[in-house]
């Protein structure tokens, strides 16, 4: 075991708390809700997507300070034609806010707001339309989970697991939002038929990145990865990982989608699958600890 006290949290000099959590949930969830909104292209699922998406992107500008800085930063960047293209962190507010204006422009579609007609709403309706924002919604996951892997000597987070395991947990509160909204008549439940045998396997898969991830990180060299697994397995994570994530996020909604059709137990699983995957997130965030320097 790792004596957990010798080495810094990330908490303590990045301060990436529950803010940035709360925006890797809602980013996940605007991403793959897009994605798999390719299938379901439910009005009602769209405003729920835009509102995560707005939200979360307001939550990253706000923890870098001022909301002005970063539009003011990129502007003067822009003038100036000096963007660093190599930066993750430009690159995933660029893919942010193209996502938070289309998704505008699709809610406003939807709600027959500006743009009215059949035409608006054909267009709407097609693949291609929907294809474009299953790409930027999983452009947008993938591109939260490389924000975490670059981070410069938190050994845990610096791991190509991370997008997919976001991706994965993405798709499953994607899918718990879209059975509340259909277990409330939100949307058209001959759409969405599919929601709980998708959301069995994607539940096994989550379970299994969860393993990999964790699995790698303890056979690590690094002493910062091994220091943040045993954080989750028997540390100060350990509660919210187990309790918060494996137990009441992933194992019982996955056994209560099988044993059971009750409206009101499967909207409890739904919940407890979409509290879970922030959960996930915070947990992994909150384990990450600064490898030591050795001279």
């Amino acid at each position: 075991m790792i004596e957990l006290t010798s080495l810094t949290p990330q908490l303590q000099a990045a301060h990436w708390g529950w803010t940035i959590a709360i925006f890797l949930w809602l980013v996940g969830l605007a991403g793959m809700g897009f994605f798999l909104n390719y299938w379901i292209r439910q009005k009602n699922f769209v405003y729920v997507l835009t509102v995560s998406g707005i939200v979360g992107t307001l939550l990253v500008v706000s923890h870098l300070g001022r909301m002005l800085n970063l539009p003011i930063a990129v502007f003067s960047s822009l003038m100036d034609l000096a963007l660093n293209l190599q930066s993750w962190m430009l690159i995933g507010i660029c893919l942010l806010s193209i996502l938070c204006i289309a998704s505008v422009f699709y809610s406003f579609i939807c709600a027959g707001i500006f743009f009215k007609g059949e035409k608006w709403q054909a267009m709407a309706q097609s693949d291609w339309f929907n294809g474009i924002f299953a790409l930027l919604g999983v452009c947008c996951t993938i591109y939260s989970g490389f924000l975490l892997t670059q981070a410069v000597g938190i050994s845990l987070w610096n791991t190509a697991l991370i997008p997919l395991l976001w991706i994965m947990s993405g798709m499953a509160s994607s899918i718990g939002c879209i059975e509340l909204l259909m277990i409330f008549k939100l949307i058209n439940p001959d759409t969405v038929r599919w929601s709980r045998r998708t959301a069995f396997w994607v539940e096994i898969a989550e379970l299994f990145t969860i393993f990999a991830f964790v699995h790698v990180a303890l056979g690590s060299a690094l002493t910062g990865a091994r220091a943040g697994a045993e954080s989750l397995i028997s540390g100060p994570q350990s509660t919210m990982f187990w309790f918060g994530v494996i137990i009441f996020g992933s194992v019982i909604p996955l056994l209560l989608n099988l044993l059971t059709r009750s409206h009101k137990i499967l909207a409890c699983s739904a919940v407890l699958g979409i509290i879970g995957a922030l959960l996930l997130r915070a947990s992994i965030l909150f384990a990450g600890y600064y490898d030591p320097i050795i001279f």
